[in-house]
């Protein structure tokens, strides 16, 4: 049997990424907690109980701190499952609809538990240690086990050489399924060379995109998977857990004291960028999916935060929001013609020219005004729409309301139009 030691690579990286999963999600079946959510919590299909699920988390946390083995982890976990009545077949009741189901917990479940976590954890830590050294090893390797057991999709992908940050790597970095042995390397021009003098068939082109529908039966979603690829794996961990991160970031600065929420979110994007870079790839893939459903359903997405030179300027102007959090309703996603910016909206919002006061509007409101060059080198204005202070909750299974600033509206406009708006005060930069 293969087991997975915990310090095989980067283990600092993989104990960091383990450790940012503090958040313990019940489910029923495994489709209830969905691709990129599992950056931030631990969730084990048909478990709905926090007690059994701390059990898993405290075991994994320390197989990965120890560099322990799979027998490792069966011994800490098998006894405290048994005595929890976790052990063999288990009647599960979905909490949501009252459905029950057995499902069984063995040996070979621990495995798949292990092996899934730890992966995913390693494959956290690698990615970021690629992000680190990409200017000296550009490429990512694709690298099978090269045995009777790798699956064909999988063996088609062996030694293909891509930059790290190629698009492919997006859906296809591995782990891509249960119990999935591939695995990736970095290296430069001169690896991929020898590589090729040791007769691999190295590739530098991705192969061409198939996809499949899946649909979530939990959820009714119907979402593309790449042929080859379980669902639910179809993503990178690694962008997952930056994305995850910044989103966490963005949730505190809806309680915490605004100037400095602006101050911390100002510094940790400074420090790692790639967290602005995958937030705004996840916000882009919710807008797209808002679109496709047609409906609202009360869901939201943070933006960013009002930065700190804007505070100042709102308070010279008698304005204090209560937070400095900055999101987007589906239903404001639907209302919009400029469906194509609003995708963008997290990275064009850092590149904002001005910020205007809507006078004497209730509630407070401001517009980002941003520039759009266009081929022909001339310059528009996106202008998007803020409510400042709104009380909302952060999602449609919250009752609990917190102050956001919510976009409401995004347009394309001249920078006349603008200038000549008597409803219109500029509170900070230029037009």
């Amino acid at each position: 049997m293969a087991t997975i030691r915990a310090g095989a690579f980067t283990p600092e990286g993989a104990v960091a990424a383990f450790k940012s999963r503090r958040k313990l999600l019940p489910s029923f079946r495994w489709q209830d907690v969905w691709q990129e959510e599992h950056s931030t919590g631990l969730a084990v299909a048909g478990v709905s109980r926090l007690d059994v699920l701390q059990v898993f988390q405290d075991a994994l946390d320390q197989v990965v701190q120890d560099g322990g083995h799979l027998a490792d982890f069966y011994k800490a976990v098998q006894p405290q499952l048994a005595a929890k009545g976790f052990w063999g077949d288990v009647e599960v009741t979905d909490p949501a609809t009252g459905e029950t189901r057995i499902t069984r917990f063995d040996n070979r479940r621990l495995r798949l538990i292990f092996d899934t976590n730890l992966r995913q954890s390693h494959a956290v830590g690698r990615w970021q240690r690629a992000q680190a050294t990409k200017d000296d090893l550009p490429y990512l390797v694709y690298v099978t086990m090269h045995d009777d057991r790798v699956r064909p999709a999988h063996a088609a992908w062996d030694y293909l050489a891509l930059p790290v940050d190629h698009p492919f790597w997006n859906t296809h970095l591995p782990p891509n399924g249960w119990l999935c042995r591939c695995h990736y390397f970095q290296t430069d021009e001169a690896g991929l060379e020898a590589l090729r003098k040791a007769g691999k068939k190295v590739r530098t082109e991705p192969p061409p995109a198939d996809w499949m529908t899946y649909v979530n039966p939990r959820t009714g979603e119907a979402v593309p998977v790449p042929r080859g690829i379980d669902p639910g794996f179809a993503y990178n961990p690694g962008k997952a857990r930056d994305a995850a991160f910044f989103d966490e970031m963005l949730r505190k600065a809806t309680t915490a004291q605004p100037l400095a929420s602006a101050v911390a979110v100002a510094q940790a994007t400074a420090q790692r960028p790639a967290f602005t870079a995958q937030a705004a790839e996840q916000f882009g893939a919710w807008v797209r999916q808002v679109v496709a459903a047609g409906q609202p359903r009360g869901d939201l997405r943070f933006v960013g935060v009002l930065r700190a030179p804007l505070l100042r300027a709102l308070q010279q102007a008698e304005l204090s929001p209560r937070s400095a959090a900055i999101a987007m309703r589906d239903e404001a996603v639907l209302a919009l013609s400029q469906v194509n910016l609003v995708e963008q909206l997290p990275t064009l919002m850092e590149r904002v020219s001005a910020v205007l006061l809507e006078v004497g509007s209730k509630p407070p409101a401001v517009r980002y005004v941003v520039d759009l060059v266009a081929e022909d080198g001339s310059v528009s204005k996106l202008v998007v729409s803020v409510d400042l202070g709104v009380q909302a909750a952060v999602s449609a299974a919250s009752t609990r309301a917190v102050p956001l600033n919510l976009v409401r509206d995004a347009q394309v406009t001249g920078a006349d139009a603008l200038r000549n708006d008597a409803g219109l005060r500029l509170l900070w930069g230029r037009l």
